[in-house]
């Protein structure tokens, strides 16, 4: 996979190749209200629906410089991103934040350029991207 399936703060980086499967996962997340009531049943405080995205990239087919620049805006020390990813048969633009990534470093060539790969990041959505009717 490649040009248009993802893009973190409007920047796109069709030079880099997303593994594929995206992983997509939700949470359905309560407030301080719920709990079990004395007869056993659930109450629910429902929030909202939180995604969060886990994307893998393949640096073997991809271009060293966007890679790079990909790795720096991942790593930048900021609270959230703007990122549009896959959603249904569609896509879905949200604002998500990332704790952490990680990438190997596999080869380091004669000409001191160098090969990295395994890059993998989650994007947590930093608000509910639905709420109870």
């Amino acid at each position: 996979m490649n040009k248009s399936v993802f893009s973190i703060d409007g920047v796109e980086y069709p030079g880099v190749f997303v593994k594929s499967p995206i992983h997509r996962s939700f949470n359905v997340l309560d407030g301080e209200n719920a709990g079990r009531t004395m007869d056993g049943k659930m109450q629910r405080d429902i929030i909202g629906t939180y995604y969060t995205y886990r994307l893998e990239f393949d640096a073997s087919l991809s271009d060293p410089d966007e890679y790079d620049a990909l790795f720096d805006a991942l790593s930048e020390p900021v609270d959230s991103h703007t990122i549009t990813v896959p959603f249904g048969q569609s896509s879905l633009t949200f604002e998500a934040y990332v704790s952490n990534g990680e990438d190997d470093l596999s080869r380091i060539y004669r000409n001191e350029s160098r090969k990295w790969d395994n890059l993998a990041v989650n994007f947590i959505a930093m608000d509910p991207q639905r709420r109870p009717a």
